[in-house]
């Protein structure tokens, strides 16, 4: 009890990223994957109402560093904790103009703190023909006291809940697996609920394993034209995703990826870069 405790405390406090797709696989019990990294991302880009890619109001710059964790931890064979919460840096800054386009000033403003705590269970359903789980859990917002009409929030202080169905299938004798999900999101206040899903491909060669990664958020509200494309509002996201993992030992690895967000409805726009260490037992 005391040891599920401690994992528990770590998967809270040590921070885990939203962003990571742990596949339809279980861990076996006591077993754990904990990974370590960073991601850095740099936009002047906003995707508006339309979909059509354009500049950020204001010559605005966004800039998210974020370092995280991520775990997965065996409460039994069939059934693993996950959990996730980010470490924020963000900041915004803004370039103001006259009528005759000369610079009159500039505006910065920085957060920095834990965004949304994620936490849900995954319960093995079968694993022939294929690897089938199901996932139930939501996010805790951490209750950050932020000025409202901040342009970089950490959090939208809200409670999320959702249920996912995850797939997973190795090609064995060929050095190739398949993975996917798709679930339903509740959101709090007066957001609009969001379906999300995800599809992974993977193959190792030698010590290396090269992944593709496509993922996607489609809202159930209107995606809204709107002065100021905001964080954590109402939006659709397609984001791309290659990667590599490289196995040091039979329990660390190292990882490089990158997320580009290729189309959407009210969100920012460009490239994020993401570097990890992971171990596993």
């Amino acid at each position: 009890m005391r040891r599920l405790f401690f994992i528990v405390i770590c998967a809270t406090y040590l921070g885990l990223t939203s962003t990571a797709f742990a596949g339809a696989w279980t861990q076996n019990k006591g077993g754990y994957y904990f990974k370590v990294g960073a991601s850095y991302l740099n936009s002047t880009i906003d995707i508006d109402a339309n979909g059509k890619q354009i500049q950020k109001a204001n010559m605005g710059e966004l800039r998210d560093l974020n370092y995280s964790t991520y775990l997965e931890y065996g409460l039994l064979d069939r059934l693993t904790l996950v959990s996730s919460v980010p470490y924020k840096q963000l900041k915004d800054t803004r370039t103001w103009r006259d009528l005759n386009e000369v610079i009159t000033g500039t505006t910065l403003e920085r957060r920095w703190g834990f965004g949304d705590m994620e936490m849900r269970l995954r319960w093995l359903l079968v694993n022939k023909p294929v690897v089938a789980s199901i996932a139930v859990g939501g996010k805790i917002p951490l209750w950050y006291e932020e000025d409202p009409s901040t342009l970089v929030p950490l959090s939208s202080k809200k409670v999320d809940a959702d249920v996912r169905i995850l797939l997973g299938q190795s090609l064995y004798p060929a050095p190739i697996y398949v993975t996917g999900e798709a679930g339903y999101r509740i959101r709090g206040g007066d957001f609009s609920n969001e379906g999300f899903y995800a599809l992974e491909v993977g193959i190792t060669v030698d010590r290396f394993l090269f992944k593709g990664y496509l993922s996607g958020i489609r809202t159930f509200g209107t995606c809204n034209p709107v002065e100021e494309v905001e964080l954590i509002g109402d939006q659709s996201v397609l984001k791309l995703s290659p990667g590599v993992i490289y196995r040091l030992t039979n329990w660390m690895e190292l990882s490089v990826e990158m997320i580009r967000i290729a189309a959407g409805c009210n969100t920012s726009a460009g490239n994020t870069f993401l570097f990890g260490i992971a171990f596993k037992r």
